[in-house]
């Protein structure tokens, strides 16, 4: 019920909102309201949670770091991880690039960024980062002009999480669920997949079965994960 409510604020404030509250996100709107809601009737749903900033940082102990460094299985895994989210983020990049007429992407400055701010992370124990393209159409969608609007999406992220997380975990995930749906969605273009079939069958069934592909995969792994949990919670194997 909370993701439908919040799926038809996004749909309907684009719609309604005159003058200016035009300039509100609907996005914004959406995640209030769900919040509201689920804490005024005290619904029993699942929230954001999180430890906090200081939990995530888990730096290696010195002891076993030259251990590690001298493990080819652990160049392997760093390397992969290096290939997969820079390809990534260039895909990622190309695509954002297509949907604005500001600043593009210059790439090498693009990868240099985030090999540095990944071997920050590998530094402090955290997990790797790569460009996400419903993130950055999310960005685009707000109205972003310029790359400040990435830096401040990050300076945004960390002074929640540090400033006021209660605030954060008042949440609804389904409320943040909704938004990634129709963010994703709304990526979707019709007409390219139209004309890639109307060009080439193949092609269009290709294009058809990767789509379908990683959504029943993305479901099959769903349910592993909550028939796992469940199994540890119950104490079946």
């Amino acid at each position: 019920g909370i993701g439908l409510l919040t799926l038809a604020v996004l749909v309907a404030w684009p719609l309604l909102a005159r003058g200016r509250l035009r300039a509100v996100p609907a996005v914004l709107i959406a995640v209030l309201l769900a919040t509201a809601v689920t804490g005024a009737l005290g619904c029993p749903i699942q929230r954001v949670t999180f430890e906090g900033l200081a939990a995530g940082v888990r730096p290696p102990e010195p002891a076993g770091l030259w251990g590690l460094l001298a493990d080819g299985a652990v160049w392997l895994t760093a390397g992969t991880v290096a290939l997969v989210a820079s390809a990534e983020t260039l895909l990622c990049a190309a695509a954002v690039d297509g949907m604005h007429r500001g600043p593009r992407t210059r790439y090498d400055r693009e990868l240099t960024a985030q090999g540095v701010g990944n071997a920050v992370c590998g530094v402090l124990g955290a997990l790797p980062m790569t460009g996400v393209i419903v993130r950055s159409a999310t960005n685009v969608q707000a109205g972003a002009r310029s790359r400040y609007s990435s830096v401040f999406h990050g300076f945004w992220l960390l002074a929640f999480v540090l400033l006021v997380p209660g605030v954060l975990r008042l949440i609804p995930t389904a409320a943040l669920a909704a938004i990634l749906v129709l963010t994703g969605v709304r990526l979707v273009e019709t007409h390219a997949i139209r004309a890639l079939w109307r060009e080439s069958r193949s092609e269009g069934l290709i294009c058809l079965l990767t789509a379908v592909t990683v959504v029943v995969a993305m479901r099959v792994v769903g349910i592993l994960l909550v028939t796992s949990e469940w199994s540890q919670r119950t104490g079946m194997i």
